[in-house]
């Protein structure tokens, strides 16, 4: 206690020495202290600010006959209060009977679409006729998935990546855009300044 009085008697005491230190000083202090203050406001208005326009969504299941069954249809519904943006839809199924055999689907179709509050999109797969065409013997017990749906706000300032492995019980969500996907909108981009560099200008 001594020390911590010691200490500041030393710096009052060297800051009434002159009245321009003392003023310069104080003033460093206080924008100092300022300049903290602002930036912890400033981050927790970002928290808030992402907290209320990030997009909150429920990836179901719903398989036509039995549990796994490789055709039915799963649902992304937006639970949040904000407008819901798909930027990516893909779904991975794989079965281990015998040599294990997987296929995607990416649905390309859905990018972009933009969910209301409170609604579903519901898309359909069938992975039954992806086996028939290969002549693969296919069983609904060795059958799992994997539905990955990155989502963001309509501004893409908060973007998440939400998985669901249902034979696993896995239902998590990422902060970010994976790599492939990321490269894909890179891809996208790249082509329409390719095009409009290169389109034609009217005479």
């Amino acid at each position: 206690m001594h020390f911590i009085l010691d200490r500041w008697y030393r710096l009052w005491t060297w800051l009434l020495e002159n009245s321009a230190s003392r003023a310069t000083a104080v003033l460093v202090f206080i924008t100092g202290l300022y300049a903290i203050l602002t930036w912890r406001m400033t981050r927790a208005v970002a928290r808030q600010t992402r907290a209320m326009i990030q997009p909150v969504a429920l990836l179901e299941f719903h398989w036509k006959d039995e549990k796994y069954y490789p055709a039915g249809h799963f649902e992304i519904k937006n639970l949040g209060t904000q407008p819901l943006l798909l930027l990516d839809v893909s779904l991975w199924c794989s079965c281990g009977m015998h040599e294990r055999r997987s296929f995607t689907e990416h649905y390309t179709l859905w990018d972009e679409h933009i969910i209301p509050p409170g609604e579903s999109l519901c898309p359909l797969f069938d992975f039954k006729r992806r086996f028939e065409q290969d002549k693969l013997p296919w069983s609904s017990t060795f059958l799992s998935y994997s539905l990955e749906v990155v989502a963001s706000d309509l501004s893409k300032q908060v973007v998440l990546t939400y998985r669901n492995i249902p034979v696993l019980g896995i239902v998590n969500v990422d902060k970010g855009m994976p790599l492939p996907v990321r490269w894909r909108y890179f891809g996208k981009r790249y082509r329409r300044f390719l095009y409009r560099f290169k389109r034609p200008k009217p005479r």
